[in-house]
């Protein structure tokens, strides 16, 4: 059987597409979990921020209120950063398959994670230092540490 050069090209441009989109299926799972980390890494960033204002000179305390709306606005996103194909299996990170294997848990702790941090933002607002503290003590506890005791693996 002979191939004409216009059917080696379609074969090619075929094979090509399917190279393409393999590979880009294969990173795929590495792409979320690159976007998870740095989701996660900035509200980290804005705990510490927020929790060195609260015990040092450091910054100023109207920045709290920003730094809180930030964390409520990443609660809400980090409902979305751990899909199907970003374990483990799909790339390096220090998410456990509990997250897959029991999601309604993991929703409990993700929901607990934007109420506590809208609970922030809205203490923020207040000035009080003490209660701010206290509020994020609280988001600490419900949510973060919840999470990561459950659905992290320990460091």
């Amino acid at each position: 059987m002979l191939f004409t050069s216009r059917t080696i090209k379609t074969l090619t441009a075929v094979a090509l597409l399917a190279a393409v989109g393999f590979t880009t299926q294969a990173f795929a799972g590495e792409d979320d979990i690159k976007y998870r980390k740095a989701t996660m890494k900035a509200v980290g960033g804005h705990m510490t921020a927020i929790s060195t204002i609260l015990k040092t000179d450091a910054g100023r305390p109207g920045d709290i209120a920003l730094h809180a709306n930030a964390m409520a606005d990443l609660a809400k996103i980090s409902a979305h950063v751990f899909p199907e194909g970003s374990s483990k299996m799909d790339g390096e990170t220090e998410a456990t398959m509990a997250i897959w294997e029991k999601p309604e848990d993991f929703k409990k702790v993700t929901m607990a994670f934007i109420a506590e941090s809208e609970k922030l933002a809205q203490v923020a607002g207040s000035g009080d230092k003490a209660a701010i503290g206290a509020q994020l003590g609280a988001l600490g506890k419900n949510a973060c540490k919840a999470c990561h005791d459950d659905f992290r693996e320990k460091k």
